[in-house]
């Protein structure tokens, strides 16, 4: 199966995450920043990469910035639960660096795993333009 990285700084969504997967047989990997995502990335092949936006240190922005230039197309998918209007742009500016698809918090597991699930199999193909 494949193995996921899963970029959150906030306890009740990385346990969000864990239901979601639990019996997928998918192996996730946890960090709680942009940081220790980046030094993950480069330790270890992924074959998804899951972040929230807003963390400390660097943020998902900054991480899917450092991705994309690395020159990997590994599908990425973003989350974030700040004000309607602060998200919408969020999610504009993740879709423009490369973001494959974006879900907004609060979710329940399903969407969360539907969602990876999709990129995963290459169904999922978002435009940019449907993300904000």
């Amino acid at each position: 199966m494949a193995k996921i990285l899963i970029c959150e700084d906030d306890q009740l969504y990385r346990q969000i995450a864990e239901v979601a997967f639990a019996g997928s047989g998918h192996e996730l990997v946890f960090v709680e920043d942009g940081v220790s995502a980046l030094t993950q990335l480069q330790r270890q092949p992924i074959d998804l990469l899951i972040t929230d936006l807003v963390m400390p240190n660097k943020d998902g922005l900054e991480v899917i910035q450092d991705f994309r230039r690395s020159g990997t197309t590994i599908p990425i998918l973003v989350m974030s639960g700040g004000m309607a209007s602060l998200k919408t742009s969020l999610f504009a500016a993740a879709s423009a660096l490369g973001a494959n698809d974006a879900l907004p918090k609060p979710f329940r597991p399903q969407a969360l795993r539907e969602r990876a699930e999709a990129l995963l199999s290459n169904t999922h193909a978002l435009r940019a333009d449907k993300i904000a």
